[in-house]
């Protein structure tokens, strides 16, 4: 057996290191959502900076981590196969896309006037009918247009990890969306909230494309 071998982590280390960072990083997103829509309102302010100020700091460094560990930050000492340089482009679209969104809401709030309390970038509060639609459409076409070029530049491999991550998150779905249902038609549990569900998906995406990519 050879040193290299010896080195990589077994797919049990593996999957425990995705699975808790997974756990971490979904609970963090839940926390910003949840400031957003006013659940942390009955916490006292120094608590409540202090939770979104941690949860921003792990969502940053496990992103970071994340990207380093898929070979997506840029490395000039090494060469970079040219599926992974398309997929590095995909990935900063998307975050111009994003960065996009968000720069929208804030300068329509600054330009109606309106109070940054009132219209948040995460909650479910109304928001002028053309911030709606701007946003909604840089939405659409930075997903079509990023989703479209990382599927021609994925090889097998790629395509194989994608397809495991789509499966995995559908099934979430379709298990969990229902289940939330009729438990919040019992009163069991608080309404369902479309971000949170959209933020489950993607986090066992990422997690399940992740582990089949060998990352």
């Amino acid at each position: 057996m050879s040193n290299e071998t010896l080195d990589q982590p077994s797919d049990i280390a593996r999957m425990i290191k995705i699975g808790v960072c997974s756990i971490i990083y979904l609970a963090a997103l839940f926390i910003m959502v949840g400031q957003d829509n006013g659940t942390f309102d009955a916490l006292g302010e120094g608590i409540r900076l202090a939770l979104i100020l941690g949860s921003a700091l792990l969502v940053i460094t496990i992103t970071i981590l994340w990207l380093k560990a898929l070979d997506l930050t840029s490395n000039d000492d090494e060469p970079v196969a040219p599926s992974t340089q398309k997929s590095r482009k995909v990935f900063i679209l998307s975050a111009v896309f994003g960065g996009a969104i968000a720069i929208l809401f804030y300068v329509s709030i600054m330009v109606s006037g309106e109070s940054f309390d009132n219209v948040t970038l995460f909650s479910n509060s109304p928001i002028p009918p053309i911030l709606g639609l701007g946003s909604a459409a840089l939405y659409v076409v930075g997903m079509i247009y990023a989703c479209f070029h990382w599927h021609k530049s994925s090889d097998e491999h790629e395509r194989a990890a994608i397809n495991a991550g789509l499966y995995a998150s559908f099934y979430t779905y379709t298990i969990a969306a229902p289940a939330w249902w009729m438990a919040q038609r019992s009163m069991l549990i608080p309404a369902q909230d479309p971000m949170i569900m959209y933020i489950l998906i993607l986090t066992v995406f990422s997690a399940v494309w992740t582990y089949k990519r060998g990352a």
